[in-house]
């Protein structure tokens, strides 16, 4: 049953399985999985193993795999599936269970985890001795139509699985019915999102290229959601900046006379009303199902191979944006971000942390990012020039996300640096990774914005004064000590001198390196102001 698992893995191009192991069939799937040439990697806990899988598989475009206990671990493995689904990940995640043959018998740690499991996933499985087939058919399932997670109850007592494994094809679409739309357009903007960092492995090289082929038809300006930043090179003519439903890309998206989405969805998005007066399109792998996010804005969907839609596209528009409108776009966003700052910072500003670090490292390097108030900075300001090189917990925005993030990046490709950017509140949530990090000698550098204080939800505290500072502040931590008793290289840091000097420490050294920051969340209001304007109202009640 595990060989067969296994080996339906390895031939989808799984390389790597995390996990939190506990006996029986766990186990046994570890051992199959190392037979078949799949690394095993031990995490501390099963939120952060399913993180990991699924940022794997963001990368590599292969099916992420994570293997976890039956009872307290699948279900600490909740929410690291529930940020699979919603980024849009192909994972598979595999659970043991107290076996149908027992179940009257036994009641410690039993849980009916095909249900539980079935809200957060794909498909919720029970699996019995398997054949290669059915094994087969749980991969392709989670990388086909929209891609996501695919729980597998594994019960060797039982003769055959339970309950089906659906194909999810992709539903044909055609452009024909769009195209006097899109011919009349002279001022179209184009939104990329996750769709086009979900592709799998055999689709991205043609994507890419299409994109390519996209991009030389003109000025077009090109916005990109957090998940697809790097999908347009920063450095290029076309990238105008973040779209994330926000104001700071609303002057672009007004000035459109047609908004065309390519793997656009709208889970990216600030829970915002969308209210532009150009018509949109999208243009996608996968239908837009779930939501009706923008209602009567939306002029078409087409859904299709992402490559073959961009290409016919490109042959049907005729920009007439003038030459770098796109990059003034990013140059006024970015001023506006790096201008939201107190008049006397004590200590680094969120800005300052990123710039920094952005201007320190080397092309290519992957930053992973936590949620919280530190992302107005980060997203927008890292400068990515590839796909890959900024990965973020979008649809779920859980913390506790980037710094196993960070620990599969650096295993999925060793040769490149990982800046770390997390706050306090999301190191909190993952400090027994620190462990993790330290054993696997991943070449990553840990930033935490450390002010002692869920910054973010002070923002949003402000509009109705609830709970008062217990509710949001913590007493201070020295993550360097912490991090230091974990094994890393660690240093405090709380001016932009230092912290460049320490961050040029961690880039020679040969290992992983905890830089503990002071920040001064006075910047954090003034931040969210320029970036979500008046909307910043809306998303704190």
């Amino acid at each position: 049953m595990a060989a067969q698992l296994a080996a339906a893995l390895r031939s989808a191009g799984t390389e790597l399985l995390f996990g939190v192991p506990g006996g029986g069939s766990n186990l046994d799937v570890v051992g199959a999985c190392e037979a078949a040439g799949i690394r095993f990697v031990l995490v501390h806990t099963e939120t952060a193993a399913a993180i990991m899988a699924g940022v794997a598989a963001e990368l590599t475009g292969t099916p992420g795999a994570c293997v976890v206990t039956r009872g307290p671990g699948a279900a600490s493995a909740v929410n690291g599936a529930a940020q699979a689904l919603l980024d849009r990940q192909p994972m598979i995640l595999i659970t043991d269970c107290v076996a149908d043959g027992e179940r009257e018998r036994v009641s410690h740690q039993r849980i009916d985890q095909v249900p539980m499991m079935a809200a957060v996933t794909k498909a919720s499985l029970r699996f019995g001795p398997l054949d290669g087939d059915l094994a087969m058919a749980a991969v392709d399932l989670a990388l086909s139509g929209r891609p996501g997670p695919v729980h597998i109850d594994l019960d060797p007592t039982i003769a055959a699985e339970h309950g089906a494994v659906a194909n999810d094809h992709r539903r044909s679409g055609d452009l024909a019915p769009l195209r006097p739309l899109i011919r009349s357009a002279r001022r179209p903007v184009i939104v990329v999102g996750v769709g086009t960092t979900s592709l799998d492995s055999s689709r991205r090289t043609p994507f890419a290229a299409a994109m390519q082929r996209l991009l030389a038809t003109g000025h077009i300006p090109v916005l990109t959601t957090y998940k697809a930043r790097g999908v347009v090179d920063d450095l290029g003519p076309n990238a105008a900046g973040v779209a994330s439903g926000a104001t700071i890309e609303s002057p672009l998206l007004a000035d459109a006379d047609l908004i065309i989405g390519i793997g656009f969805d709208p889970v990216e998005l600030i829970p915002a009303p969308w209210s532009y007066r150009a018509p949109l399109v999208l243009l996608g792998g996968w239908a837009i199902d779930d939501s009706t996010f923008f209602g009567d804005h939306l002029a078409g969907e087409v859904v299709g191979d992402l490559a073959e839609l961009v290409d016919h596209l490109a042959g049907l528009l005729s920009p007439q944006w003038e030459h770098g409108e796109a990059r003034r776009h990013r140059t006024r966003s970015i001023d506006e971000i790096n201008a939201a700052v107190p008049g006397d910072p004590a200590g680094l500003t969120p800005q300052q942390v990123v710039n920094i670090a952005s201007a320190a490292t080397p092309p290519g390097t992957v930053a992973t990012v936590d949620a919280g108030a530190h992302m107005l900075a980060a997203v927008p300001l890292w400068e990515a020039n590839g796909p890959g090189q900024l990965l973020i917990s979008s649809g779920l925005a859980t913390m506790g996300f980037a710094l196993p993030a960070a620990v599969a990046a650096s295993l999925v490709d060793p040769t490149r640096h990982v800046v770390c950017f997390t706050g306090d509140g999301g190191i909190g949530m993952a400090l027994a990774e620190l462990e993790t990090l330290a054993r696997v000698r991943s070449k990553v550098i840990v930033v935490v914005f450390n002010d002692s204080t869920l910054s973010l939800i002070a923002i949003k505290q402000k509009a109705h004064d609830h709970g008062g500072e217990q509710a949001v502040k913590y007493a201070p931590t020295d993550f360097a000590a912490v991090a230091t008793g974990c094994g890393l290289r660690a240093e405090r840091v709380a001016d932009a001198g230092s912290y460049a000097q320490a961050l040029q420490r961690a880039l020679e050294h040969d290992g992983p390196t905890l830089l503990d920051v002071y920040v001064d969340p006075s910047a954090y209001p003034s931040l969210f102001a320029a970036i979500r304007g008046e909307r910043s109202v809306r998303i704190a009640e």
